[in-house]
C-alpha cells in the first residue's frame, strides 16, 4: 500500500467530516439499498415515552438484518416506531400495528397512509386472532402497548399461535433509570414507589411480564438491553430456544 494511500485510509478513520462527505459521494450510487435512517435525526434520544433514538436505531437494524415479512407492533401512539419498521422493512414486507386508542386510526391515516406495507387495527391486544393479520404468521413482534402485566399475558398467549417457531419478540420499557442520569428537578426524584435501590422503574409491569415469561415460558431465550451509562427505557427480546440444523454427519 502506497504512503499516500495508507494517509488517505488514516484520515478516513479519523475524521468524521471526511467520512461524511465520501459517504455523499457515493450515495446516489448506493441510495437504493443504503439504510433509510435521515427520520432518525428526529427522535429524541432522553425521552420518557416513545421509542428514543439508538432504541429506534437498534429496532430498525434488527428488521434490516433479519428481513421479516410481517411484523405485528402492539401500541401505535404517534406512529414513530410504526414509521421506524417502515423504513427498514423490504418492499414486500408487512406491518400490522395495533392500538386501542380510535384516534390512533386517524393518525396512522393522515401520516402514514400513503404506505400500503402498513395495516392499522384498532383491536384490544389480549383479543388478536389470526384474522387481524390476514392469515400470516409474524416473524417479529413489537410490544410496547397496555404495560399492565395482566393484559401482556393474555397478549402473550394469544401471540403464540400467531408467531413463527423462529419469531423475535421485542418487549420495550424493560430496563431501569439509575438516579444518577435523571434530570434535576423531575418528578420521579420526589416518589418514593417504583425505585429499587438506586433505580427508577419506568414501567414496573413491563418488568414483571419478562420474570413471568421466565418462569412460565422457559423455552424463550431472554436478552436484556439495558445500560447503567445511558438514559434508556430498555428492551428485552425474546426468541425460542432451539439448537441449530447442521448437516448430517457420516
Amino acid at each position: 500500500m502506497s504512503v499516500l494511500r495508507l494517509r488517505n485510509r488514516r484520515t478516513f478513520y479519523r475524521s468524521r467530516a471526511l467520512r461524511e462527505l465520501a459517504a455523499a459521494a457515493r450515495w446516489p450510487r448506493l441510495r437504493r439499498d443504503a439504510p433509510d435512517l435521515a427520520h432518525l435525526a428526529f427522535y429524541d434520544e432522553i425521552s420518557w415515552g416513545p421509542v428514543q433514538r439508538d432504541e429506534a436505531l437498534l429496532l430498525h437494524a434488527l428488521v434490516r438484518a433479519v428481513r421479516p415479512r410481517t411484523v405485528v407492533e402492539i401500541g401505535f401512539l404517534h406512529g414513530d416506531s410504526a414509521f421506524n419498521f417502515l423504513r427498514a422493512l423490504a418492499p414486500e414486507g408487512r406491518l400490522y400495528s395495533f392500538d386501542v386508542d380510535p384516534a390512533c386510526a386517524e393518525t396512522a391515516r393522515k401520516r402514514l397512509g400513503d404506505d400500503p406495507r402498513l395495516i392499522f387495527r384498532n383491536r384490544s391486544q389480549e383479543t388478536l386472532t389470526v384474522d387481524d393479520i390476514d392469515g400470516h404468521r409474524a416473524d417479529f413482534v413489537f410490544l410496547d402497548g397496555a404495560h399492565e402485566l395482566v393484559t401482556n399475558q393474555a397478549t402473550f398467549e394469544r401471540l403464540l399461535p400467531l408467531m413463527t417457531s423462529d419469531a423475535i419478540v421485542a418487549v420495550h420499557d424493560t430496563g431501569t433509570i439509575p438516579r444518577a442520569l435523571v434530570p434535576d428537578g423531575h418528578w420521579t426524584l420526589d416518589v418514593t414507589e417504583r425505585w429499587a435501590g438506586d433505580d427508577y422503574e419506568h414501567q414496573p409491569d413491563e418488568r414483571a411480564f419478562v420474570n413471568w415469561l421466565l418462569e412460565t415460558h422457559p423455552e424463550f431465550s431472554q436478552v436484556h438491553l439495558h445500560s447503567r451509562r445511558a438514559f434508556r427505557h430498555g428492551l428485552t427480546l425474546l426468541q425460542r430456544s432451539v439448537p441449530l440444523v447442521r448437516p448430517a454427519e457420516g
